[in-house]
């Protein structure tokens, strides 16, 4: 909201810390908000504050939650500056004490430091931000996030309390009841003396632990209570042990304990742990903690890693010629040169950090949920194991394809488990809307204008005259067979006209798909090859396509993004799609029977070959897996379980 509404009229500079300021920077871009000039530094440090001009404006985060870094002191911030300062205290808020000379916009949670309810916060604009409001050009902005009235004037009805739609009454009593609590602990003060009392806990217990460490080890940048820590590598037998699986043990081992939740590190932070030491938090609890985490590095540091697993530090992965694991086959298919033994009670599952499934023909079938696909993700929440839901389903955003799967009965806790190819085409559309170009969607206005939003340049192909650039969707609610007519016109015109054709952003890359009776429907990708053979006899050039959903890799590497590690295993019932766009990006893959491939023998050549084949989800964890034959030749006797 504060981005939106006050960027724009100076370039801006941006202090990227962590994840969230990174978003933060990103956004400034794909918006298009302000000349932006970004301050980068390594993970687990605060970049370097010399040479700020204070005729620009300042984003930056003042607690990292995620890297456990906060800035030392504001004390670099000009207080005659002409630019503004716009902070993130989302998490600042009641555990640090604020400069606020040297802050014109705050934005805080109401969730973070109280424990409030999630879904809502505050901001607080200085005179010299709402002079910004008053001064400024009334641009664009979504109703929900407008600061000012029509005229310019800051909507003090908005800071009197007024909101476009109803808040939560529950949420709003409980913020009460936490402010309430605060002052009778003595006020904000109390508060921070707590969050110090917390931080001595963890900081006298770290430095008498020789396999753990501070993420951030600058004191003076270090969060007091985003408690960031990394497992150190030189403790244990690296070679032998993976640090990182180490930790995951371990985090593992307090959840089914009920000593310790969501203690595992962000994701691009170094394999470790993320504990919050907040005001609420007791300091005797972090005590009993800390006993139970040596004593869960002493069962985890007991175990090896699996035969054949490799070492995955921070910043690098398994090469892409060669498998991350290989687990224990039945001795009748074992692979070539597979360990001949393996702990009789690893499963597949455990050889992978994280678990990428496909979602129709894997975990759904039309609106209802495929058998046991429930079962599977909730013995996956339980574990804490990581898994994400990567599909190619383009017909609404990542907030709308969560909703329709947890209709459909899969208990997926949050958004961020979903990777959708929509979602990933978003990025490109607006770049390409940015640049001035015109967009035209191939699927239903609903599904365009819920992925992308709107804009004038964003135009239906059942109706567009001309376009720069096709971007392809789903056939939901949408008859593309009855727009290639219309889109093969155009393209052939424009050939004859410039010499030229338009691009394609393939989001759903699918030529073809089971429908709900079983039967095979083409997909809404098959547009690509119908527009080449159309266009075939005008001698027109290759049209350029990028793929953003499967088989491209830009949807893969946005999984490794999250997971922070290329030790994945993706688990599809289409060759063409999941299994060769996952072996591409240099993943392991599992190829299900349960949607396309649920019938006939399974003949795959060996670039896009599986490395394991099943039935159903169960064998994930069952150690029934069927490997694939290095010799490309499946007989009927090795090709099910």
């Amino acid at each position: 909201m504060a981005l939106q509404n006050l960027l724009g009229p100076l370039p801006v500079e941006t202090f990227v810390s962590d994840s969230f300021s990174r978003y933060w920077a990103n956004e400034i871009d794909t918006l298009g908000l302000a000349s932006q000039r970004r301050h980068v530094c390594a993970f687990g440090e605060f970049p370097e504050i010399s040479g700020i001009d204070p005729n620009h404006d300042v984003v930056l985060v003042l607690n990292g939650t995620n890297s456990g870094v906060c800035p030392r002191d504001l004390d670099w911030i000009f207080p005659d500056r002409a630019g503004l300062v716009i902070a993130d205290a989302v998490s600042a808020a009641f555990t640090r004490r604020i400069d606020y000379d040297r802050t014109d916009v705050l934005c805080w949670s109401w969730q973070k430091a109280l424990g409030g309810e999630g879904g809502h916060g505050m901001i607080a604009l200085s005179p010299r931000a709402q002079a910004r409001l008053k001064a400024g050009e009334v641009r664009p902005v979504a109703r929900l996030l407008k600061l000012h009235n029509a005229d310019g004037s800051v909507n003090e009805a908005f800071f009197g309390g007024r909101t476009i739609s109803t808040p939560s009454m529950f949420a709003v009593e409980d913020i009460h009841s936490a402010l309430d609590w605060a002052e009778a602990c003595g006020g904000l003060p109390a508060l921070l003396n707590r969050v110090a009392d917390n931080y001595a806990v963890m900081a006298d217990w770290v430095d008498s632990t020789p396999w753990i460490d501070w993420t951030c080890t600058d004191p003076a940048s270090r969060s007091a209570c985003s408690i960031t820590l990394r497992v150190l590598a030189e403790q244990l037998a690296v070679g032998e042990r993976d640090y990182g699986e180490i930790a995951r043990r371990m985090t593992r081992l307090l959840e089914a304990e009920g000593a310790a939740f969501d203690i595992w590190s962000y994701g691009d932070a170094p394999p470790g742990f993320r504990i919050w030491a907040g005001p609420t938090v007791e300091f005797e609890d972090l005590s009993i903690l800390c006993e139970w985490l040596d004593w869960a590095y002493s069962e985890a540091s007991q175990d090896s890693t699996p035969p054949g697993a490799s070492v995955v530090h921070p910043g690098s992965f398994p090469s892409f010629d060669t498998s991350a694991v290989q687990p224990r086959a039945d001795p009748a298919h074992r692979l070539p040169g597979a360990p001949p033994e393996s702990p009789a009670s690893q499963t597949l599952a455990d050889c992978y950090d994280a678990i990428l499934f496909d979602a129709t023909g894997v975990l759904v079938r039309g609106n209802d949920a495929l058998p046991g696909a429930a079962d599977i993700l909730a013995r996956l929440n339980k574990a804490g194991q990581p898994y994400y839901i990567v599909t190619n389903i383009s017909s609404g955003s990542d907030e709308t394809i969560l909703a329709r799967l947890r209709g459909a009965g899969l208990p997926i806790p949050a958004v961020d488990h979903i990777v959708s190819a929509g979602g990933i085409a978003r990025r490109r559309v607006l770049e390409e809307l940015a640049a001035g170009r015109v967009v035209s969607y191939l699927g239903s206005s609903q599904a365009a204008h819920d992925v992308f939003g709107k804009h004038p340049n964003l135009r239906c192909a059942d109706a567009a005259e001309t376009f720069d650039t096709l971007v392809v969707l789903d056939d939901e609610g949408f008859d593309f067979k009855q727009a290639a007519d219309r889109i093969l016109s155009i393209f052939q015109r424009r050939l004859e006209e410039t010499g030229e054709i338009p691009g394609m952003i393939a989001a759903n890359a699918d030529t073809i798909y089971p429908s709900k009776d079983g039967s095979l429907i083409f997909g809404p990708g098959i547009i690509w090859p119908m527009l080449e053979a159309g266009l075939a006899p005008f001698a027109a050039p290759p049209i350029s396509i990028e793929f953003m959903g499967k088989p491209g890799k830009a949807i893969f590497d946005e999984c490794v993004a999250r997971a922070g590690t290329k030790r994945l295993l993706m688990v599809g019932d289409q060759l063409d799609t999941d299994i060769k766009g996952a072996k591409a990006a240099g993943l392991d893959a599992l190829l299900v029977t349960t949607g396309l491939n649920s019938f006939g023998e399974l003949r795959q050549d060996e670039s896009s070959a599986a490395d394991f084949v099943a039935k159903n989800l169960n064998q994930i964890f069952d150690g029934s897996l069927f490997p694939r034959l290095r010799s490309g030749k499946h007989s009927s006797t090795t090709n099910q379980v």
